[in-house]
């Protein structure tokens, strides 16, 4: 891989130029241990990017978690009844969410969850059921195609 030249017996070299040799050794050999650690990381990166990669056949949705009304209410129903409370859905995405979050921004998303928690329950009894929460999906996919 890497031919270094055949360097002469420290023995038969005057001190100075023993020194110099050594530095010149010492400095080549920082350089290839700096494009070593460089290969691999570069390398490690590559890894890192195919393992993330997504099917493209594969139906996702935009950003990466699950828009079956079905699946998310059966993951944060709490009460076990098949539809969602206004409380339900915002302790649910709270706690996806990272707890870095700025109150303000808080504050902005549950004033439009209950905008649109209002607007997708049709029957007005407080809870979403699946198809209520079809209606309300779309209105955040809405949202987010505005912006």
């Amino acid at each position: 891989w890497l031919k270094l030249p055949a360097l002469p017996s420290p023995l038969t070299l005057p001190s100075a130029e023993r020194t110099n040799q050594t530095n010149n050794s010492m400095a080549a050999m920082l350089r290839f241990l700096w494009a070593m650690l460089f290969l691999i990381l570069l390398g490690n990166s590559f890894a890192q990017e195919e393992e993330e990669e997504v099917d493209d056949d594969e139906p996702m949705p935009s950003d990466g978690e699950s828009e079956d009304p079905k699946e998310i209410i059966e993951q944060m129903d709490k009460d076990a009844d098949g539809q969602l409370t206004f409380k339900e859905i915002f302790d649910g995405i709270m706690s996806d969410e990272d707890e870095e979050e700025d109150e303000s921004s808080k504050e902005e998303f549950k004033a439009k969850l209950q905008k649109h928690f209002t607007a997708s329950d049709s029957n007005s009894d407080g809870k979403l059921n699946e198809a209520e929460m079809k209606v309300l999906i779309a209105a955040f996919q809405n949202d987010d195609e505005e912006l």
